[in-house]
């Protein structure tokens, strides 16, 4: 009975440390659509590795976005971030699990051929157009051709006030701007074939381990 009790001490005392090591490095999601994209594994859940770009703190809702470390996605890794999910004025911000393959990074320039909804390697279409990947720091200049995508992240990401117009010009603030400077780097995400997200770093919760479905 005394060697049962010596026991249970330390293997009690292992468990909590593995949990506390697992819930710290690796985690379990469930996706709010299963995993599509070409070089992933397929399924709605995935094991994420958490301290990849660094830890995002829990209770975010609470006391706001926190993150211990600092790393960034390498080239066709896939990667969890989270989205902002609409929601009524002066409700608390919702957010779901997504996943994707990084295919530009902070900086990058990625040619979009509107007219067939194309993502582009390089120019090879006259109807091209250039969307640079936002750095932090780095001015964007506004075009009619990303007023509404900046809108859209200075807006969800970066909390500033900004509207585009009709006429494809994006108001700050209530003032017409020609570029912008935002706070994150982002990456371009593919979350499905030819369907892709920018998503700043923020955003992001870990590197893809594996992915299954039950």
């Amino acid at each position: 009975m005394k060697k049962l009790r010596k026991l249970t001490g330390p293997v009690l005392l292992a468990a909590i440390l593995l949990l506390a090591v697992r819930g710290l490095l690796v985690g379990h999601l469930q996706l709010a659509r299963p995993l599509n994209v070409p070089g992933l594994p397929e399924g709605e859940h995935v094991l994420v590795g958490l301290t990849d770009y660094g830890l995002r703190l829990p209770g975010e809702a609470y006391w706001g976005y926190h993150r211990l470390g600092y790393g960034e996605p390498r080239l066709l890794e896939g990667v969890v971030f989270t989205v902002p999910v609409d929601r009524k004025p002066n409700q608390k911000p919702l957010w779901r699990y997504e996943a994707g393959l990084c295919s530009a990074l902070p900086g990058d320039t990625v040619w979009v051929d509107p007219e067939r909804r194309l993502i582009l390697p390089a120019r090879t279409s006259p109807d091209a157009r250039p969307v640079v990947v936002p750095r932090s720091g780095q001015a964007v200049n506004l075009t009619p051709h990303n007023a509404r995508l900046m809108a859209y992240l200075l807006t969800h990401y970066e909390h500033v006030e900004a509207q585009p117009t009709d006429s494809g010009r994006l108001l700050v603030g209530g003032r017409e701007a020609t570029r912008v400077r935002l706070r994150n780097d982002y990456y371009w995400i593919e979350t499905r074939p030819d369907s892709f997200l920018l998503v700043p770093h923020r955003a992001l919760v870990g590197k893809i381990l594996c992915a299954f479905s039950f």
